[in-house]
């Protein structure tokens, strides 16, 4: 059992090193962190004008960028998705927005395919796909910035905000039950989605869980760590303010496309691994 366990540790470590040294290690995960934050602006957008058509207040939205990063930072975003041009501005800001920064998965779909060695399918089929995975990329940081980030804050922001007692405790029910084992599955799953369609073939189940589960760990440890420093650490950073947070901010989209990068190489090693096995290739790209 021990023999097994190093063999494979041993097996990922050469695999890791390999991963490394491949050239889209060192362009792929700035593309993918700029187009992050780049999809910050139309998702506030989004939120802000679905509050406005609800007859929501936008105190809370407020309150929790002022809380997440600065009352500037706040104000500066809460300025740029101003509703009051009507559906037809926002729709636009929201459809270009997210066009640009479909750009990201695109590159991810580029890279994926250079990979495995695919052809590169027609512009309009991969910029259909790049917007199928942006959504699905944005559904998946909204969560994790709601719950394992930014939980303590909104749970706190939900209380002072004076609702039902009862609607309150469910509310702080259903995020102590998210975060945890739960949201790590959630992760796990919306990566392996990502980790599927991407590339324009079948790759079989075990090998995109092989990548995704170290994304999926990577990911995990790393949003704890920036967590810890946004609830304790953030609000003391008073000579550079909201800036630092904003400069946090970026440096942890950069983390995580730089791990969501090498967990899909891996992926590729772990079935080029298999076809070595079986004498199909003999020798690695």
């Amino acid at each position: 059992m021990k023999k097994t366990i190093k063999n494979r540790l041993k097996s990922f470590w050469r695999n890791f090193k390999k991963v490394l040294k491949r050239p889209e290690m060192a362009i792929l995960p700035g593309q993918l962190a700029f187009f992050f934050v780049l999809a910050i602006v139309p998702t506030i957008t989004l939120i802000t004008f679905g509050a406005g058509l609800l007859n929501l207040s936008t105190d809370v939205i407020y309150n929790f960028l002022a809380n997440a990063f600065s009352n500037d930072i706040a104000q500066m975003l809460l300025n740029v998705t101003d509703i009051s041009y009507g559906g037809v501005h926002v729709f636009f800001l929201v459809i270009v927005g997210y066009y640009i920064a479909s750009n990201g998965p695109a590159s991810i779909i580029i890279t994926s395919n250079t990979i495995y060695g695919e052809e590169q399918n027609s512009f309009l089929e991969r910029r259909v796909k790049a917007l199928v995975m942006t959504l699905f990329l944005v559904i998946l940081f909204i969560f994790m910035l709601i719950v394992p980030v930014f939980g303590n804050i909104l749970i706190k922001l939900i209380q002072s905000v004076n609702l039902n007692a009862t609607i309150t405790k469910r509310i702080t029910k259903i995020f102590l039950l998210l975060n945890g084992p739960l949201t790590w599955l959630i992760i796990y799953i919306f990566i392996v989605l990502l980790y599927t369609i991407a590339p324009n073939k079948k790759v079989k189940s075990k090998n995109v869980g092989y990548g995704a589960l170290f994304t999926s760990i990577g990911w995990i440890l790393v949003t704890g760590i920036y967590s810890f420093y946004i609830n304790n650490i953030a609000h003391y950073s008073t000579f550079y303010g909201g800036l630092a947070n904003i400069v946090i901010l970026m440096l942890w989209f950069y983390i995580l496309a730089y791990i969501f990068t090498i967990g899909m190489a891996l992926n590729y090693r772990k079935e080029e691994e298999e076809l070595e096995k079986t004498g199909t290739i003999n020798s690695l790209k």
